[in-house]
């Protein structure tokens, strides 16, 4: 009997130095020092257990390490960012690329709503959303209000918009304003000259021209 709970206890003392080593290592590979590593650790464990990615997390951990914050604000910035990945996970379902993920963060913490990333992952069906939101994400910086941003970035998609012409939109609306334009302005001002070109657009036109036009009589 006492060889066997030795036995045990030894098993159970190896599983914990390899608990523990594995933790350090994590930390080691992560850049963090072991304070903020052990408090941002039942986070990160909650994120692993619901198969979400834990990159940002670590990043933001970091972050505040790097800049000397204290530590229960790291703690409260990390749990904060965890949200937001369970915000966009359960938004851009069935299953959102890491790549998404962070644009959908970012999205989120520039104000862009839920509604609007169920609306982008409805429009993109199996296309990428990382570039859409990405631009979503900069025009808003820029100064375009939110809900026209997610408004205007929506419809895009709905008509076919590829990664090009979001990229090219974002070029532009970031020229005039670097120029004095108005955000606003700029974005119905570029839009004029990117709407008439896209699949959907033309399909519509075309569509509504045949309607309009007069049938010949037989």
């Amino acid at each position: 009997m006492q060889r066997r709970l030795h036995m045990r206890l030894l098993q159970w003392m190896v599983c914990a130095v390899a608990v523990l080593s594995t933790r350090a290592v994590a930390g080691q590979a992560a850049g963090l020092d072991s304070a903020t590593e052990a408090a941002i650790a039942p986070i990160i464990a909650q994120a692993r257990a619901t198969r979400l990615p834990v990159d940002l997390l670590y990043a933001k951990a970091r972050e505040g390490q790097v800049q000397r914050v204290p530590l229960p604000r790291i703690e409260a910035a990390v749990r904060a960012v965890a949200d937001r990945i369970r915000t966009a996970n359960d938004a851009l379902a069935p299953s959102p690329s890491d790549r998404e993920l962070s644009a959908g963060v970012d999205a989120i913490k520039a104000g862009v709503g839920v509604e609007t990333l169920k609306a982008m992952r409805k429009a993109a069906k199996d296309g990428s959303l990382a570039v859409p939101l990405g631009v979503l994400t900069s025009l808003i910086a820029r100064g375009v209000p939110v809900e026209k941003a997610s408004m205007q970035i929506v419809d895009l998609m709905q008509r076919g918009a590829l990664p090009q012409n979001f990229i090219a939109l974002e070029e532009r609306v970031r020229q005039d304003v670097l120029a004095g334009r108005r955000p606003d302005e700029s974005l119905d001002l570029r839009l004029k000259g990117i709407m008439p070109n896209l699949p959907q657009s033309a399909t519509a036109d075309g569509a509504g021209l045949q309607a309009a036009t007069p049938k010949r009589p037989r």
